[in-house]
């Protein structure tokens, strides 16, 4: 029996409706959520102080986003004229397990049409903290997306399936890529999926995938901080088991169930919508499409050997757009 044939069945047992009420809210508040609205890139307003510049090359601009780890601001890069996102780390720690370090070993060599791309990166004084006592801040210079995170869209629109299916191929696609360098993403969620519509305006948007602050590869085990976003892990992360390419899968799944209903597949608080993972998979409401729902029960198997490889999971997506 196949991966979808044995998804269906589940769907055919499993699939119920449900009303749940929307939860967009997210209450960890332990990752930096890049968006990506393109702003004016100036001094302050009513001031008369030049806007901070970094390492001597970029204009610092609009806050972007920003947590407990990093903000990220909007700059402009002296040198090229263009506009790019500065990622500025709170922490001073460059060491080997650092969600810095982490950005540029695994993050800053991967080349892909659906990872936002690293430029460059340094250490700087935090402008922040001008006419205090200053201490050093590293920070990584990224491509600047046109368009928004899918936190900040699915705030306002549920996606159509059209819309799912384009973005969630895409971001398959960035997870085939770093699956196949032994890549572990480790933090899958709408606000680490940025939709580029600037480079397909009369399309669905390009949707990329970002923040690797707590990706898992080689030396780069699993960071001192819990891991993940609790409404997202899979349910072996959840009982305290390793992260793998299958749980970046069973995440996506999740992401791709919100697009589609616009409410969290286990919404509530972070403990007892853990708790739910581990008692039963999603239940799918009865406006999921049988196609969709098929793919989402192979996505979120809650044994990670029943789900489908990234690559497959591509090859199941693009078929719904057909």
């Amino acid at each position: 029996m196949t991966l979808l044939e044995r998804a269906a069945v589940r769907a055919d047992r499993g699939a119920v409706c449900t009303d749940r009420g929307a939860d967009s809210t997210d209450p960890t508040g332990a990752r930096d959520i890049p968006t990506a609205r393109r702003a004016a890139v100036a001094a302050p307003a009513n001031t008369s102080q030049p806007a901070p510049v970094l390492g001597g090359r970029y204009r610092l601009g609009t806050q972007l986003g920003g947590g407990s780890e990093a903000y990220v601001k909007e700059a402009l890069d002296l040198v090229t004229g263009k506009t790019v996102a500065v990622k500025i780390f709170r922490s001073t720690d460059s060491g080997g397990s650092a969600p810095f370090r982490r950005e540029l070993d695994i993050h800053g060599r991967l080349r892909h049409r659906n990872i936002v791309r690293v430029l460059g990166s340094g250490t700087t004084v935090d402008p922040a903290e001008a006419g205090r006592h200053q201490e050093h801040r590293n920070y990584v210079v990224m491509e600047l997306v046109g368009g928004k995170d899918l936190r900040g869209i699915m705030q306002h629109n549920q996606a159509s399936p059209e819309q799912t299916a384009a973005w969630m191929t895409d971001v398959a696609r960035a997870l085939a890529h770093v699956h196949r360098r032994g890549i572990v993403h480790n933090d899958i969620k709408p606000g680490n999926i940025l939709v580029d519509f600037a480079t397909d305006p009369q399309g669905h948007g390009t949707a990329k995938l970002a923040d690797f602050g707590i990706a898992l590869k080689g030396r780069h085990g699993a960071p001192n901080s819990s891991s993940g976003t609790p409404h997202y892990l899979s349910p072996e992360e959840v009982c305290g088991g390793a992260s793998t390419s299958a749980s970046d899968i069973y995440s996506l799944g999740l992401v791709a169930l919100e697009c589609l209903t616009g409410t969290k597949a286990f919404p509530g608080p972070p403990l007892e919508s853990m708790v739910a993972r581990t008692l039963g998979e999603p239940r799918l409401p009865g406006t999921v499409r049988r196609r969709w729902s098929m793919v989402l029960h192979a996505m979120t198997d809650p044994r990670p050997a029943g789900r489908p490889s990234a690559s497959q999971a591509v090859g199941m997506l693009r078929r719904l757009s057909w």
